[in-house]
């Protein structure tokens, strides 16, 4: 026979691929995916081999079967009869068992008289001979000492105590109290706050911040940095929480079994810019996406599904830019396999590493599709010898990772690469629970014009309906309205499936945590708790930063260091995330980037206002100004900054910060003069008699006196003349008078070196 895969080979015998594998390797094939190509003839052999060996087994302990029914049944009363005589024959000590075993079969519930030696009465005996037990409990105590005739002591009335048990006391765990000693304070704590998760008095922690030159009042944010000051001082070890921390990535949730049912797989596309991702995924999907992006480069995950046959694939698209780093990261936590697209004509690039690094880190399988093998020049053995270079070996060479070639452009191998997909999701077995309430992440969120902020949704566990209450981090709202990838209008979403939800209060950050609560009270509360502690963590951050009006007047005299203010406006969350992480990147030692504000949606008349008291720009990404925002602006001449590509926005924004640093000063040498004799003059003073060795003299230029190689002054020439006229300059080879400005004390063999200053823009390391 030939050679089929593994999965192949499964659906035909009607068994999952992952049983297959498991009865092949016991087997003793060694199969590691299952996409592996076999001999189907070994593996129909080997499955016989397996299903024979265990016939036998199961069929040993059959009794024989017997001569004839009607000589077997008269023997078998009598064969019963004899055995335990046989038995107490061979082994005396079997009769004694079986006395035993009677004797504990006719024992009988003891009652009160039986337990102090008398018989009950007949008449105890309740209706159809049931015997009436009366249970007491002081019997045994009166059976076992005491005088009979001891008067009886009366109940104690309260709580009856249950038993009494021999109970040891446990060591005490110093490693338990050790652990305990780490204090937990949250960012953005006030001074009282901190007081009391330190266990010392409010007025002990104002009197250390005015030791340590800070005046705060009682409700008063404290900086990080401050809380971990005074907690040194006050010898406590502590941690500083923020919101971040707090939120659970991954949420664990304990369903049952019979609960559990299969979930269409979440894929993400990754890879580096231009290699071809959005293509790959507009030819699998035949829609035009690549065309609306500006540059064809993406700006912004999304989702969309796919139908295999039967089956139901979901795929998230994400920017291969360097600036999406963090969007990358999200959307590799979010997924359940990864595919990396290299083109086969450019190799692995920086963001094919980081994605790979991402996928890791995930602890998600990867399938890599290999672009462009129709273009000239495609080396699809090279692509797989530097992928291999990095720890992922294609199976065809013996590892563990698929390898897929395609073309979007021509539609070559898109169908082994969905085949791909799914084997590789069906061995993770993907389940969730449809009946529990919904949860998921978010994927992207934006502000809508006219539909107000409109969030997609990635759904990863129950079933969200139209109506329900929903908290992510800061936000909440009631589903009023869902559309899934292509905007049709649905009521429900079940797990796998992205969704489009109308009805937030505000934009929540994308990757954020989505869960349903039991109403919308609920996810107010939850949401506005999430608010007042971010809010904290930015007035603790703000107040790290915090300068005294003596250091304001003195940092601008001295014009050491500036400000840029920003108010940073973009279409969706993602934008303005990855827009914030370039600008962080960029050298703020002289020239500070400020984000006054920033925000999702168009730019409106406060925005302009904002950036008119900051003295700053507004930074637009993909937004336009809305009703008179356009107006107000160049009433107040605050400049808007509009783009639609990211790099493009940074590369401006380091031309203006480089434009708001201090020019610097470079020296550069003009000449060189030997003083070989000196003439002195009443009304003009010492004349240097000197030859120009090197360059040009000129006359005002600056000059320095050198003498055995030390600087000894450094002044300008205030007059040159050769022979009795006087000149502007003298070049080299050529003898000279020079006088220096409020400089006599020169000597023969002193050097005189002239140079010159000027001011050079300088550019941001």
């Amino acid at each position: 026979m030939s050679k089929k895969r593994v999965h192949e080979i499964a659906k035909e015998q009607g068994l999952s691929s992952k049983e297959l594998m498991e009865k092949l390797n016991a087997a003793g094939m060694q199969v590691k995916t299952a996409s592996s190509s076999l001999d189907e003839a070994a593996v129909l052999k080997a499955l016989q081999s397996n299903g024979a060996s265990a016939s036998p087994a199961s069929a040993s302990p059959a009794p024989a079967a017997p001569a004839s029914s009607a000589d077997t049944t008269p023997t078998a009363p009598v064969a019963t009869a004899e055995a335990p005589a046989a038995a107490s024959a061979a082994d005396p000590t079997a009769e004694a068992a079986t006395d035993a075993s009677k004797s504990d079969a006719e024992r009988v519930r003891p009652t009160r008289d039986s337990r102090t030696g008398e018989r009950a009465p007949a008449a105890a005996s309740g209706p159809g001979g049931r015997r009436r037990v009366v249970i007491d409990s002081q019997a045994s105590r009166r059976q076992q000492g005491g005088p009979a005739n001891q008067p009886q002591r009366r109940p104690r009335r309260g709580r009856r105590r249950r038993g009494t048990y021999d109970e040891t006391i446990a060591p005490i765990d110093t490693a338990a109290m050790e652990t305990t000693d780490m204090i937990r304070i949250n960012s953005g704590s006030t001074v009282k706050d901190v007081a009391e998760y330190l266990g010392v008095p409010v007025p002990e922690v104002i009197k250390k911040l005015m030791s340590l030159g800070e005046m705060a009042t009682l409700t008063q944010t404290l900086a990080d940095d401050a809380i971990q000051v005074l907690a040194d001082e006050f010898s406590k070890e502590i941690e500083i929480v923020h919101a971040a921390d707090d939120v659970e990535v991954e949420p664990v949730f304990e369903d049952d079994e019979g609960d559990m049912v299969d979930r269409p797989p979440v894929v993400t596309i990754m890879g580096h810019v231009d290699h071809g991702k959005t293509s790959l995924l507009d030819a699998i999907r035949e829609t035009e996406v690549a065309a609306g992006e500006a540059g064809g480069i993406t700006q912004h995950i999304g989702a969309y599904q796919v139908h295999h046959g039967e089956k139901v694939i979901t795929f998230l698209d994400t920017p291969g830019h360097e600036a999406f780093t963090a969007m990358r990261a999200r959307g590799a936590r979010v997924t359940d396999v990864a595919v990396i697209v290299v083109a086969a004509d450019d190799g692995v690039k920086p963001q094919t590493e980081e994605a790979i690094d991402h996928a890791k880190a995930a602890e998600v399988p990867i399938v890599v599709a290999v672009n462009k093998i129709d273009k000239e020049g495609a080396q699809p053995e090279r692509v797989r010898t530097e992928m291999t270079q990095r720890g992922l070996q294609p199976a065809e060479w013996g590892g563990e990772i698929e390898f897929v070639d395609v073309s979007a452009k021509t539609r070559q191998g898109l169908d082994d690469l969905l085949e791909t997909i799914q084997v590789v999701a069906d061995l993770e077995e993907l389940k969730a629970n449809r009946d529990a309430e919904a949860s998921g992440t978010v994927i992207e969120s934006k502000l809508d014009p006219g539909r107000g902020p409109v969030v997609s949704i990635l759904i990863q566990r129950g079933t969200l309906h139209v109506g329900d209450a929903l908290v992510a981090g800061a936000s909440f709202g009631r589903v009023r309205a869902m559309h899934d990838f292509l905007g049709t209008r649905v009521k429900r979403a079940l797990p796998g499936e992205p969704v489009e939800v109308l009805g937030f209060d505000g934009v929540p950050e994308a990757g954020e945590l989505v869960r349903v609560v039991e109403n919308e009270r609920r996810a107010r509360q939850l949401a506005g708790e999430r608010a007042n502690r971010l809010k904290t963590e930015a007035m603790a951050r703000r107040s790290g930063r915090k300068m005294s009006l003596e250091d304001v007047f003195k940092l601008a005299q001295e014009g050491t260091v500036k400000e840029l203010g920003l108010v940073v406006k973009a279409d969706v969350a993602g934008s303005l995330e990855a827009i914030e992480d370039e600008i962080a990147k960029l050298p703020q030692d002289e020239v500070t980037v400020n984000i006054i504000h920033r925000g999702v949606g168009g730019i409106n008349e406060s925005d302009v206002m904002l950036a008119a008291a900051s003295n700053g720009l507004i930074l637009a990404f993909n937004v336009r100004p809305v009703q008179d925002a356009r107006q107000l602006s160049e009433r107040e001449g605050v400049e808007i900054r509009s783009y639609s590509v990211i790099y493009r926005a940074i590369e401006d924004l380091r031309a203006a910060m480089q434009g708001m640093l201090e020019p610097e000063e470079v020296e550069s040498s003009l000449g060189q003069a030997e003083v070989r004799q000196l003439f002195r003059a009443s009304r003009i003073g010492v004349i240097a008699g000197s030859y120009v060795t090197e360059g040009k003299i000129t006359r005002g230029s600056h000059v320095r006196v050198v003498r055995e190689g030390t600087v000894i002054y450094d002044t300008t020439i205030g007059s040159l003349r050769r022979v009795s006229e006087d000149v502007r300059e003298v070049s080299s080879g050529f003898e000279c008078g020079i006088v220096l400005v409020n400089f006599q004390d020169l000597r023969e063999g002193d050097v005189l070196e002239t140079y010159e200053t000027r001011k050079v823009e300088r550019e941001l390391a």
